[in-house]
């Protein structure tokens, strides 16, 4: 999602507005689309053509609450918890009240690169994915992992298995019976090395799971190696042991383990829709069948997507009957899009932030929220100069990121020092190791004996706000630093996928990260690890970080010691510098007043999905 936040937030409505790729953690990342280059900094750049708009891979990078008229401090971000919006007396000021589209929920989405739930990792994939699918667990607004597909579950007395008692008679939306053998299917795909999937390491506490992963890498098997792979498949620690009951075994306790089986990578994918589908048999929403709250019933590629209401979903149905709308990169045009009301729900950019706040009726469509995603400037570890930790540092070091929060994002967001976001638990507020001082950069630089002659590419999603973005951060490294930068837009969709193979990772390149569940685990083991979903991109690995999460990891969540662990390893990544972290996403959003019942939290995919019975669209 690399989509999934301790605020209330979702990177979903980010992705409305900025399009900046985002893993979800929702893997992610996407970051705000810029809004102009300040005048302050002239670029002397060599900006390549511009492309379409900012891609949104794994956290789209979502646009603050208000806009402070001076250089943004991090301050503490809200806690986390639902948020209505809008209330009723507040909607009834907003202008009419009774939707000109009928019953039916209209939203921008960006167009994805892939929608497999046992290989996506990017915000706007996951989307496609959650509202099509329901797996064994879900959350609530509170972000506690509650009974999805599975009514109830058993935790053995050790912590190493669970047992997951699926509801009886459920049926996928095409009337197929959904059986505890489906999810058997997923999880043993989601660790399928043939599949390689960008989130398989989340299931690697699975039994087994791991070993089939690596199976060509270190197991020295081929995909030739028929009779070697089954049995390393049969050895995953999943299992069905009969139509209503689901068993997974893990090696060790891992206490965070309820919240993974509440993510897509578990979504229970049909055996016989994916062989017969091919490679890209999730293209056609013939094959794309689910058990979430729609199916996806049209998707015209760039152009419009239509999902209907599941009448099979077990859990409470929505109200409204589809959820449609346009496929668009550019925030400008979404806005305008919403003004002219043929969207019921859009985020703000903070180029449109001051427009929202000087018309009255869009000041009362307005509500305000906190982000779930931290956006970072990556750094490929394979190629010069990058190779040379300092050389990471000093581009650490030579940000100005209150000055990027400001001009850049109006205010909408907090200066970033290190990965976790302030409100979520192993947020470290006291990180100061990369402190803007363009002087102690530059030294940096010279003692290495940095050459100023080579050009860095920097890479990033396509927009025109997202060149502006990328323009000024690239001006502000080379009047910092002395550095040749050239921009390089890519569109947004060919943006996703360099981060899709390790050998196309760009030298340098902007992403975000966004949390799928309220625990360190999902940031600093996941991402950061080695092989974790950001590390294994970049070419990360640090013995000591690895030591100190896989301790942590196993630590019940109330252990002290659990969390000091995690901050402890987080200051050894933010040293290493594999990334220089930018900010911390918030961002408020539009919602028409005919829209009721919208209960938002810092996790959502889609605006309210996990209360999305409660929605309501006044058509009468």
């Amino acid at each position: 999602m690399n989509l999934p936040r301790w605020r209330n937030s979702f990177a979903f409505l980010l992705l409305l507005v900025l399009l900046v790729p985002i893993l979800a953690a929702c893997g992610g990342t996407a970051a705000v689309t810029p809004t102009t280059a300040p005048v302050a900094a002239e670029p002397t750049i060599a900006p390549t053509e511009a492309a379409a708009a900012e891609p949104t891979t794994e956290a789209p990078a979502a646009e603050a609450t208000e806009a402070p008229t001076e250089a943004a401090e991090a301050t503490e971000a809200p806690a986390a918890e639902a948020t209505e919006a809008p209330a009723d007396e507040t909607a009834a000021a907003g202008g009419d009240t009774v939707s000109p589209a009928g019953n039916i929920l209209r939203v921008n989405f960006s167009e994805p690169d892939i929608i497999d739930p046992q290989k996506s990792s990017f915000v706007d994939e996951i989307r496609f994915i959650m509202l099509n699918y329901l797996p064994l667990m879900t959350f609530n607004t509170e972000l506690k992992p509650v009974p999805g597909s599975a009514e109830s579950y058993d935790l053995s007395e050790d912590g190493k298995t669970f047992t997951f008692h699926l509801r009886p008679d459920m049926k996928y939306s095409d009337g197929e019976p959904l059986t505890a053998a489906n999810f058997e299917y997923a999880w043993k795909r989601l660790c399928d090395p043939t599949v390689a999937g960008d989130y398989a390491s989340i299931a690697f506490p699975v039994v087994g799971c791991e070993e089939y992963f690596s199976a060509f890498d270190t197991g020295g098997l081929t995909v030739t190696d028929e009779s070697g792979l089954q049995g390393l498949r049969d050895a995953v620690g999943v299992k069905a042991l009969d139509d209503n009951t689901f068993e997974i075994k893990l090696k060790d306790s891992a206490p965070y383990f309820l919240n993974v089986a509440a993510l897509w990578v578990g979504a229970p994918t049909r055996e016989e829709l994916v062989e017969s589908g091919g490679e890209t048999w999730w293209s056609d929403p013939a094959n794309f069948i689910g058990n979430g709250p729609f199916q996806l019933v049209e998707w015209e590629n760039q152009s419009r997507v239509r999902f209907e209401r599941n009448e099979n979903y077990v859990l409470p149905k929505p109200q409204f009957e589809a959820i449609e709308g346009p496929m668009s990169d550019e925030s400008n045009v979404v806005f305008e899009a919403y003004k002219a009301g043929e969207l019921d729900i859009s985020g703000v950019a903070a180029e449109d932030l001051d427009a929202v706040n000087g018309d009255p009726e869009l000041k009362a469509q307005l509500n305000e929220s906190a982000g779930s995603c931290t956006f970072y400037l990556g750094f490929n570890l394979t190629k010069a100069p990058f190779d040379k930790m300092e050389v990471r540092q000093a581009f650490a070091m030579g940000i100005d990121r209150e000055a990027y929060v400001r001009d850049i994002l109006q205010g909408l967001g907090y200066p970033a020092q290190s990965f976790i976001p302030p409100g979520f638990p192993g947020h470290d507020p006291d990180e100061k190791q990369w402190a803007f001082d363009a002087a102690a950069a530059k030294k940096m630089l010279d003692d290495v004996g940095f050459d100023y002659n080579q050009e860095i590419k920097y890479t990033f999603g396509a927009s025109s706000r997202g060149q502006a973005r990328a323009e000024y951060l690239a001006a502000m490294l080379q009047n910092n630093l002395g550095v040749k930068i050239t921009v390089d837009p890519v569109d947004p969709t060919v943006y996703t996928s360099l981060f899709k193979r390790d050998e196309d990772t760009p030298q340098m390149f902007y992403l975000g990260w966004c949390a799928d569940y309220p625990d360190p685990q999902n940031w600093v083991s996941l991402v950061f690890q080695t092989g974790g979903i950001a590390a294994d991109r970049v070419n990360y690995s640090s013995e000591e970080l690895d030591t100190l999460t896989k301790q942590a990891d196993k630590l019940p969540i109330e252990d002290p010691a659990r969390e000091k662990l995690y901050l402890d390893a987080q200051k050894i990544l933010v040293k290493d510098a594999p990334v220089a972290f930018l900010y911390h996403d918030a961002g408020p959003f539009l919602v028409k007043p005919w829209v009721k019942g919208l209960h938002s939290t810092p996790l959502d995919y889609f605006p309210g999905i996990f209360d999305i019975s409660s929605i309501e669209i006044v058509t009468e």
